[in-house]
């Protein structure tokens, strides 16, 4: 089928152009390999801020509810439904963008796209069924996944990334966070505002290390007051993992072997790059792009959006 612009990516970049094309009266259509929305929508802002406020009530309960004249003979939480009532908010809020496509006409396909060619573009659905388009236009936004580092690659068990930290059946006793970003710190905060003993390994001498030290100062103050350990101008020298959990050797004012039932990697994300075009890169390995956002695909113009 022939359009006028396909979109790979159904994030924020993706379903917003898709959108604005068809409203603009171009034919359009979308390939999404998992669900519209993009990461943030379904693994990252929206599900984590789910997370959060979970554990924020908990803590206000365990901690003051005799203040707002509540009193319980037990508290308690069950995990499951924890973590269904965050997939249930994102899920709704996806549902949301595919009722945009399906108003503005736009063809929303579920599959993992190959560009072939100029203007070529393939798909494959996770049930083996595949589908080839024809575009006047490419855009590529795709954006960006966890980057893992060397040694401790995702399992989904024992190593985890943030997609996969959203998702535990089971809360860990002991988690380590490598990583003191905006996402490490996110979930440092919500495990351990359940009970789970975590450690906190920053290579950098402060938590969020790209914002205001008197900010990161006073955010370390907190976390270290509610139970975090946190160590900073510290790194990971080594790392084990086995069915029953992780070993992790840092460096830091002294060397110390660390051990966890999982280990959660939050080191920043690495560019998502589609399948089959040959694509110039710049130096951090995002897609190079000229003042158009013209890529160096031949022939019909291609444009690239960094997320």
């Amino acid at each position: 089928m022939k359009y006028d612009l396909v979109v790979i990516g159904g994030g924020p970049a993706g379903y917003v152009g898709a959108i604005r094309a068809a409203q603009l009266g171009q034919k359009v259509a979308c390939v999404e390999k998992e669900r519209a929305g993009g990461t943030c929508l379904n693994w990252g802002c929206i599900p984590t801020k789910s997370l959060l406020r979970n554990a924020e009530l908990y803590q206000l309960l365990r901690k003051r509810a005799v203040d707002f004249g509540f009193s319980f003979e037990k508290l308690s939480y069950d995990w499951s439904k924890i973590i269904s009532r965050s997939r249930g908010v994102a899920d709704k809020l996806a549902g949301g963008v595919e009722f945009l496509f399906k108003k503005n006409k736009i063809d929303y396909l579920r599959g993992e796209a190959t560009i072939v060619g100029p203007g070529k573009v393939t798909y494959k659905a996770k049930d083996g069924q595949e589908g080839a388009l024809e575009s006047s236009n490419i855009l590529i936004a795709t954006g960006a996944v966890s980057r893992d580092l060397p040694g401790l690659t995702s399992n989904g068990k024992t190593v985890l990334n943030s997609h996969d930290a959203m998702i535990l059946e089971k809360q860990p006793a002991r988690l380590i966070v490598i990583g003191a970003g905006a996402i490490g710190v996110e979930f440092a905060y919500f495990f351990n505002a359940f009970g789970t003993q975590v450690t906190v390994v920053e290579m950098l001498p402060n938590v969020l290390p790209v914002e205001d030290t008197e900010v990161s100062l006073a955010l370390e103050k907190s976390l270290t007051k509610q139970g975090i350990r946190i160590l900073t101008n510290t790194k990971v020298i080594k790392a084990e993992t086995n069915d029953q959990g992780v070993r992790v050797a840092i460096e830091g004012k002294d060397q110390e072997t660390l051990e966890g039932d999982c280990v959660l990697v939050a080191v920043g994300v690495a560019a998502l790059l589609p399948k089959g075009a040959q694509l110039k890169l710049d130096k951090k390995g995002y897609i190079a792009v000229g003042d158009r956002y013209e890529t160096n695909l031949p022939s019909r113009p291609a444009a690239a959006l960094r997320l």
